[in-house]
């Protein structure tokens, strides 16, 4: 498996995470009222925040264990050959771009089809905080397709064009 793969696993781990503690949350009655657009707005927006940074977090923590991880596993003295295989698997190529392009047309287009599902919904007389809810879950979603896309060019491969 390689790292960008990994990469995208402890991504996809993290953002389950978020959601499931958001789902949680709200769950445990902690849910503001239905109708109190407000309150439910700055509920998602601290969860965004905690989810934004819980990534940047696990990412940085991901590529420490993966340095202490090359460096344990080639046992090298001045770490000449440490520093050149970590270069070497973070430098991004003309594949990683491709593969990159290819995830956020997937990503994009499953946000593109929850932000018409809240239109429709709203069209339809569904209240506004549940067309809210569409919308993050809609986010959630192509975030987590964007991931398990990001695996599947990674590990099957893809062809230019």
């Amino acid at each position: 498996m390689t790292l960008n793969s990994k990469k995208y696993i402890v991504s996809l781990a993290m953002g389950i995470i978020t959601v499931a503690a958001y789902i949680i949350y709200v769950c445990l009655d902690n849910a503001p009222v239905m109708e109190d657009v407000t309150a439910w707005a700055k509920l998602m927006i601290v969860f965004i925040g905690i989810g934004v940074a819980a990534q940047i977090v696990i990412h940085i923590l991901f590529h420490i264990v993966f340095s202490i991880s090359v460096a344990v596993k080639e046992n090298d003295d001045n770490g000449e050959k440490t520093k050149k295989i970590i270069r070497a698997s973070t430098i991004e190529d003309e594949r990683d771009k491709i593969i990159n392009l290819k995830t956020l047309r997937v990503g994009y287009s499953c946000a593109g089809a929850g932000l018409l599902a809240a239109l429709i919904a709203l069209a339809c007389g569904v209240a506004f905080t549940a067309a809210l809810h569409i919308i993050v879950g809609a986010a959630a979603a192509a975030s987590f397709v964007e991931g398990c896309a990001g695996i599947f060019f990674y590990e099957r491969g893809v062809r230019n064009g």
